[in-house]
């Protein structure tokens, strides 16, 4: 390929995806284990599959003021909708709220980190 663009068009077409991460704090309680396992469930059975990358380090700014050393697993998934629709990208954000809500909850934690974004998979 040589990096040159037009070579790109061999390889089909771009489809439209809108990723969802879920940063989900490392923690020992079995509320925290079943969140994880109840996420690649739904993840995988409604929107077709996910990625956990398991004890990723990162740091955040805590309510008190502090930089808290933190260890999450990031939960990701592409769902099969469109950012540039208006109506499916205000879908995936509801969800997310949703699922951020359903997370606080349940678990212990100031913030859970949930972020949308557009994607495209190279398809044909």
């Amino acid at each position: 390929m040589n990096g040159e663009r037009k070579n790109l068009k061999n390889f089909g077409s771009l489809t439209p995806k809108i990723r969802v991460e879920v940063y989900l704090p490392l923690r020992y309680a079995e509320a925290y284990h079943a969140s994880l396992r109840w996420m690649i469930n739904e993840f995988s059975r409604v929107y077709g599959g996910c990625t956990v990358n398991e004890n990723v380090g990162g740091y955040y700014f805590s309510q008190e003021g502090e930089i808290i050393d933190d260890r999450v697993n990031v939960i990701y998934s592409d769902f099969a909708f469109d950012w540039s629709n208006d109506t499916e990208r205000a879908e995936v954000l509801d969800y997310c709220a949703k699922l951020e809500r359903f997370l606080l909850d349940n678990l212990i934690e100031e913030k859970i980190l949930i972020s949308a974004y557009p994607v495209s998979h190279l398809g044909n």
